[in-house]
């Protein structure tokens, strides 16, 4: 086979790299297709409520228009988003909040509240490439060297209320944001489905024939 030549000359060590790599790109890859298949679910739930918002007004005929249809889903769809987005906004207005009477305090603009030196990224594991480098003769890479253990910094009390704020509070929001885009084109296309007319399948030459059915039926009758 092709690939024995090359799977011949490599080291231990090419391989033992190689291999990590690929389990590296799977994890990944496993790890991007789980977060899809999150927000998909979620699309398909948001998608759902959007049709418990419009349902009442359009099986009762209280709307009778697709032009009426969206702009009461919009109000609909706009309030509930509000309604589920003021919590992520204040819990970001808190890390805001915190971080500039942090600036104020120690006249310090610059502050940056994931900093590993005294910020939030402290109480993590970090790594960096090293001068030095591993593998063998065909692939070399710099040695990932521990930057950082998790510890307390006395300094980074802002950054470990500020941090979570931005993270929860911002990933909370995006979600409200998805949900809101999710009822949004649902609400199209349901207006779409209840009130246009649709000539797709429909030929005349049927309209025809069936009515010259119909009238020949009705003659026989007679």
């Amino acid at each position: 086979m092709l690939f024995n030549p090359i799977l011949i000359s490599l080291s231990e060590n090419d391989k033992r790299l190689i291999f990590a790599l690929l389990i590296v790109i799977i994890l990944v890859i496993v790890l991007v297709g789980y977060l899809s298949f999150l927000l998909v679910k979620l699309m398909k739930w948001q998608a759902r409520k959007a049709d418990t918002l419009i349902h009442d007004v359009v099986v009762t005929k209280v709307i009778t228009n697709k032009r009426h249809l969206i702009n009461y889903g919009r109000k609909k769809n706009w309030a509930l988003f509000f309604k589920q987005a003021y919590i992520p906004l204040i819990i970001i207005a808190v890390g805001v909040a915190v971080l500039l009477i942090r600036d104020a305090v120690y006249n310090d603009y610059s502050y940056n509240p994931f900093s590993v030196e005294n910020g939030f990224g402290s109480i993590f594991w970090t790594w960096k490439l090293s001068d030095e480098f591993i593998g063998g003769d065909l692939i070399k890479f710099n040695k990932i060297v521990v930057d950082n253990y998790p510890h307390f910094v006395a300094e980074g009390w802002a950054g470990y209320i500020v941090a979570p704020c931005f993270l929860v509070g911002g990933a909370w929001y995006l979600v409200v944001a998805a949900s809101l885009l999710a009822r949004t084109i649902k609400i199209q296309v349901r207006s779409r489905e209840v009130f246009e007319k649709s000539l797709d399948g429909y030929t005349q030459s049927e309209t025809n024939v069936n009515t010259q059915v119909n009238q020949n039926n009705v003659d026989n009758n007679v």
